[in-house]
């Protein structure tokens, strides 16, 4: 039932007759994005001349547009190879085979940093003996498997190229049913192509179609090719990574899942750093409550899971879990079922301590443990042991800015006719400035000093003091406007 599994050029495609179809549903205008002025004196024009329902439109259309501009340039199509043994094929068909011994399949994937790092799934590399990565500007390149996690269907991958743009990695959290979201990709080989629909579920686990599985289900058209690509907000930041379709006969139906970004960044994590993943383990039998079962233990509601049973070996036995206890929170954070639960044990590493908030006897407890390695993983698996001293990764900045100088490839990638200044290419989200400024505005003053270059402003934030708060100009399209940022008093 489960397709799009993924192998089977131009800029991203209009959206235009999908927001058409909605005009009539729009009874009222959409104010402009805060600190936008070129939308402000854009919505001055199109009231005079138009009704308030098609400049709703209008502005919604170009929230599709800057969001596919922004994932663009991390998208790309991952083309893999492998000779086909013909003893692996029944005599009568060897002559239907491929004609020069070579089977290919196409995928999507996402650049997830400049060091050349590629998020997609697990089925699109599976069993390759040549990776062959395209990007939005036609280089091709040669990739090398990083690791791969079948248990969840990723895989990261890595090519040594300049001139890299990652995406806006947000967090799948806050994702919401009803939501706005876009699918990027190559279905059917048709690269730079965009899909948009809306969230329609969230938390979709015990699919079959992975073994820790809490998808994101969405009616944005996910078909064969778009495997393994961005599903992104309308900010353009990556909520998700796109992975299977329900279908019967391979095509879209309106029912697609992407794995959830939080669950990718810990197996992303994981796989760069030991080329595999390690999942912790409880040691117990886990049941499914319903309000019944759970108001027979005294429980009122149904979200947690019921301990069938206890291995006697394990962390929950030592840590005096017994059959009955029902788990209702993992490290103060609400376990609705089964799913979760199991999901979040998996995300942690072999050692990790953890607290489990236990109901037993009418009374809640907390039951502090460290989790044990989930046995037969890993057996026969080749792992790259960490460097020893390797440093950690610095915390994203506070302001959460990305700055490039204005080069002649960066003014022509957002439309964008400065010399001097810092060009904003991401915004970290939740960050200081991420309610403030967009990927493709200038910062051309700090306080009240103008800015020449990316370095500079970094500087220039770096001093600021983001207690009394710092103003930035900001040039957005031809116009400017200042903004304050600091931290919240």
């Amino acid at each position: 039932m489960f397709a799009a599994r993924a192998p089977l050029t131009s800029r991203f495609w209009s959206i235009a007759p999908l927001l058409a179809a909605l005009a009539t549903g729009c009874a009222h205008a959409t104010a402009p994005s805060r600190g936008d002025p070129s939308a402000a004196a854009s919505d001055v024009r199109v009231a005079a001349d138009v009704t308030p329902a098609t400049a709703s439109l209008e502005q919604l259309e170009r929230a599709f547009e800057r969001a596919a501009q922004n994932i663009g340039p991390s998208v790309v199509s991952i083309t893999m190879e492998r000779e086909l043994d013909s003893g692996d094929v029944p005599a009568f068909l060897r002559p239907f085979g491929p004609p020069d011994g070579t089977v290919r399949g196409l995928g999507s994937g996402v650049i997830v940093d400049d060091k050349g790092y590629i998020l997609t799934n697990n089925h699109v590399v599976d069993g390759a003996e040549r990776l062959r990565v395209r990007l939005h500007d036609e280089r091709e390149f040669t990739a090398t498997v990083v690791g791969t996690d079948p248990k969840t269907d990723l895989a990261v991958i890595r090519i040594d190229a300049p001139r890299l743009v990652p995406a806006v990695v947000s967090s799948s959290e806050h994702v919401r049913v009803g939501q706005w979201v876009m699918a990027a990709g190559s279905p059917f080989g048709l690269a730079k192509s965009v899909t948009v629909g809306i969230v329609s579920a969230v938390g979709r686990g015990g699919m079959g179609i992975t073994d820790y599985g809490d998808f994101i289900q969405t009616d944005a058209a996910i078909n064969q090719g778009n495997s393994g690509g961005p599903l992104i907000d309308l900010q353009g930041r990556l909520v998700g990574i796109n992975t299977a379709i329900a279908s019967n006969n391979g095509g879209s139906n309106g029912v697609g899942f992407a794995i959830p970004i939080d669950l990718a960044k810990v197996v992303m994590a994981q796989l760069i750093e030991y080329g595999s993943v390690d999942r912790g383990w409880l040691g117990i039998v886990m049941g499914k409550l319903d309000e019944h079962l759970a108001a027979s233990f005294g429980l009122r509601g149904h979200d947690g899971v019921l301990v069938d049973d206890v291995d006697g070996k394990g962390p929950a036995a030592k840590a005096g879990l017994v059959a009955g206890d029902i788990i209702t929170a993992l490290d103060g954070k609400s376990v609705r079922d089964m799913v979760a639960l199991r999901n979040g044990v998996a995300q942690r590493r072999p050692g990790t301590k953890v607290e489990l908030t236990v109901f037993r006897d009418g009374k809640t407890r907390t039951v502090a443990l460290e989790l044990g390695a989930l046995p037969g993983q890993g057996d026969g698996a080749k792992r790259r042991k960490p460097a020893r001293g390797k440093a950690k990764a610095p915390p994203p900045p506070e302001l959460g800015l990305q700055l490039v100088d204005p080069s002649d490839e960066v003014r022509a990638r957002w439309r964008l006719d400065v010399r001097k200044g810092a060009v904003v290419t991401g915004v970290a989200p939740d960050s200081l400035a991420s309610d403030e400024i967009e990927p493709g505005d200038v910062i051309v003053e700090v306080g009240d000093q103008a800015v020449r270059s990316a370095s500079q402003a970094e500087t220039l934030l770096d001093k600021a003091d983001l207690e009394r708060g710092v103003r930035l100009r900001i040039r957005r399209g031809d116009l400017g406007h200042y903004v304050l940022l600091h931290r919240d008093r």
